[in-house]
């Protein structure tokens, strides 16, 4: 595990670590959570009859569970990392290689539109599955190419080589 250079950990707003579970609690709770609630309803919901889902629409659940499981899972690893205060930001204080992060560059994204996928189901919602497309793609050519910039001018070489071993999304050379 790499750190930032001194001069990228002194700028910034600094959340005390005892907050940071909190803060990702809420921005879960609103982006995992009540967002893909909020967009089900701009359009109709297969399965679902009397307000109320299928049998089969409960198999959404499953990639729900999972994905939350696993965005907690790499919120741990990032959270041991953390030292008394946690400046916040885009870029990451150090560079995480280990747990989820040894079989993706990215499994915060990929468990978030795991969770996503599972919305889908669970509402049969067309408006889901757009919303859950534009987040791929938005996800895919803009907010990670721009993060893995950072995180190389951040990290150098570490990085380089992080990124030679460990896909993009899953799997491993």
């Amino acid at each position: 595990m790499s750190e930032q250079p001194k001069h990228q950990e002194e700028s910034g707003f600094f959340l005390p670590r005892w907050a940071v579970p909190y803060m990702w609690a809420v921005i879960v709770l609103v982006i995992q959570i009540l967002l893909p609630w909020v967009i089900s309803t701009l359009g109709p919901r297969f399965g679902w009859s009397q307000q109320k889902p299928a049998l089969w629409n409960f198999i959404g659940m499953l990639p729900i569970i999972m994905g939350l499981i696993m965005y907690g899972w790499c919120l741990s690893f990032h959270f041991k990392t953390y030292s008394a205060s946690v400046r916040l930001g885009v870029s990451p204080p150090r560079l995480v290689t280990n747990g989820p992060y040894q079989v993706s560059r990215n499994p915060m994204y990929a468990s978030g539109l795991f969770v996503w996928f599972g919305w889908l189901i669970f509402y049969g919602s067309p408006s889901v599955f757009i919303a859950f497309l534009l987040l791929y793609v938005i996800f895919s050519f803009r907010v990670i190419p721009l993060e893995e910039q950072q995180l190389e001018e951040i990290f150098g070489k570490d990085y380089l080589d992080y990124k030679i071993v460990v896909r993009r999304w899953l799997g491993r050379f």
